[in-house]
């Protein structure tokens, strides 16, 4: 209880501690900059000139970019290196069966037990490769046709095609595998469902420049393998993409193609949407052509809640974060990047890419939030200023008011120092003429008082020293060794004193010394000294 007491009792006299007028106008003055500080902060954030969504849009795209990439060069590494691996597979496989027999390529057309043999051969091969892949499905076609009075010959050829049937998770184990190209006897031996829009061979018009493919001299495969655009397989609803390697005969001439397949459901499900701040990023890896974004002949990851199609071609508007894509009135910000995979269009890119309506709904609402901030900033600072403006002008006006009514209690209260010294001063000033009026004399005693003063300014320089000391309080005995005279000097001092102010002993002139110093008048005597 006494500690609290003791807590209570320091704690009012900080709050009677007077401040400075000068600190307090440098309060002021300082809440008046945050004032003008915090009204700049709010301009600049209602231009958007703080805003820097911009910036952390493009670097959130560009993250992600980055690593979309990187997983679709490695998706796309992984799937031409099998695809190659099944080249060389093919191609020892038909070196072994024509040379055996002494056949040559043009030896397949019209041959169909020996086609069947092949395709018997090779099944095993392009299961295993559709099965270690990361695709959703696999071909092999040789360029050969088991009937070439066919009207369709010139444009038919041989082959296997499985495909993952009812496709619903990337790299899910018990996906059914369906023969959707190839010889049905084979498929019924290997227990193998034919696909619902199963063919006996494939139109090698899905195969944009097949006819120059088998006419082209092979190097290195790595150097050959070319995607195919996206196109709609024949007969179904799915759109796909084929990776194309040459298979090579025993002479080392192009004999066929083979390689994997990419459905655009594969792509949807490989590439979910990711949230970010700004809204769902979608990826998408398709050929830049002419200044737009080709997504009729690329893929796109999953796209819900966006209307983004794949007969979609989105003009690329470069920007300083990043790009704008649009078609119609649909509008995208995102990035793109060139890959190292080739297509029959050139090289295909990976794009991250967000609407920009949430990023713009975004972005609205940060700047919301700081223009409220700035405003919430601005009240608090001009209150203050109103504040510490009545806290450091009304103690002015009152103690002005109070001198001018000449009220002035001479109590410190005002908790500016310059003004409670006035206060103090104005007061004392008051109360010594108060005081001096009240101590007024009879005009008989003024005038002896004034006439004894009079007579004081007569004395000598040497006899108003002696006077001084006596009003300082010394005694006589003192004065010899203060004024380096000898006391007999300092008597007759004393006598010349007494004759010239009309008294006669020091004991009456002590009398009017204490009497002058009582009403407040000693300067009378010590000016004339």
């Amino acid at each position: 209880m006494g500690r609290l007491k003791e807590i209570l009792r320091l704690t009012a006299q900080i709050k009677k501690q007077s401040v400075s007028m000068q600190r307090r106008l440098l309060l002021y003055w300082l809440s008046m900059l945050l004032a003008i500080v915090a009204v700049v902060f709010l301009i600049l954030n209602i231009t958007g000139v703080f805003s820097n969504d911009a910036q952390k849009a493009g670097e959130t795209l560009q993250l992600q970019l980055d690593n979309a990439q990187l997983q679709v060069n490695q998706h796309m590494e992984s799937l031409e290196a099998n695809s190659i691996a099944l080249s060389e597979q093919i191609s020892r496989t038909l070196e072994s069966v024509l040379t055996g027999n002494g056949l040559t390529t043009e030896d397949l057309n019209d041959n169909p037990e020996l086609l069947q043999k092949l395709q018997e051969e090779l099944l095993s091969r392009l299961y295993m490769t559709l099965r270690l892949s990361p695709c959703s499905g696999a071909y092999l076609v040789l360029d050969a046709t088991t009937n070439t009075s066919s009207d369709k010959a010139s444009h038919s050829a041989s082959g296997l095609y499985l495909r993952y049937a009812n496709f619903h998770a990337k790299g899910a184990a018990d996906q059914d595998v369906v023969f959707f190209r190839g010889i049905p006897e084979i498929a019924r031996a290997e227990q193998l469902e034919l696909h619902n829009r199963w063919n006996l061979e494939f139109d090698t018009d899905l195969f944009p420049g097949y006819d120059a493919w088998m006419q082209t001299e092979v190097g290195r495969l790595a150097d050959s393998c070319r995607w195919t655009g996206r196109f709609r397989l024949t007969d179904t609803w799915e759109d796909v993409q084929l990776l194309c390697v040459p298979i090579l005969d025993p002479s080392g001439k192009v004999c066929g193609l083979c390689g994997v397949e990419l459905s655009s459901l594969y792509c949807y499900l490989s590439h979910p949407e990711l949230n970010s701040s700004f809204g769902p990023m979608i990826t998408v890896i398709a050929p830049v052509e002419g200044g737009k974004l080709l997504l009729d002949k690329g893929m796109a990851g999953s796209a819900d809640g966006t209307f983004l199609t794949d007969a979609d071609m989105l003009s690329i508007q470069h920007g300083r974060y990043f790009n704008t894509y649009s078609c119609g009135g649909d509008r995208y910000i995102g990035l793109h990047s060139q890959t190292d995979v080739n297509s029959e269009n050139g090289g295909l890119s990976v794009a991250v890419l967000i609407p920009e309506s949430t990023y713009a709904a975004c972005r609205d609402t940060n700047r919301t939030v700081l223009i409220l901030c700035s405003l919430l900033l601005l009240a608090a600072t001009v209150g203050l200023s109103v504040f510490l403006s009545k806290r450091f002008v009304q103690p002015i006006l009152q103690t002005l008011q109070a001198i001018r009514s000449e009220e002035v209690t001479g109590e410190g209260e005002t908790g500016i120092s310059e003004l409670d010294e006035l206060v103090a001063f104005v007061s004392s000033r008051s109360n010594a003429k108060a005081l001096q009026r009240e101590n007024a004399l009879p005009p008989d005693m003024e005038e002896l008082f004034r006439s004894f003063a009079d007579r004081a300014k007569t004395l000598s320089t040497a006899e108003r020293t002696i006077m001084k000391y006596y009003i300082d309080g010394h005694e006589i005995t003192e004065i010899p060794e203060l004024a380096f005279i000898s006391i007999h000097t300092v008597k007759k001092h004393n006598s010349n004193i007494y004759q010239k102010l009309g008294i006669s002993s020091r004991d009456e002139l002590m009398l009017y010394i204490d009497l002058f110093r009582r009403l407040g008048r000693l300067n009378e005597l010590t000016d004339t000294l």
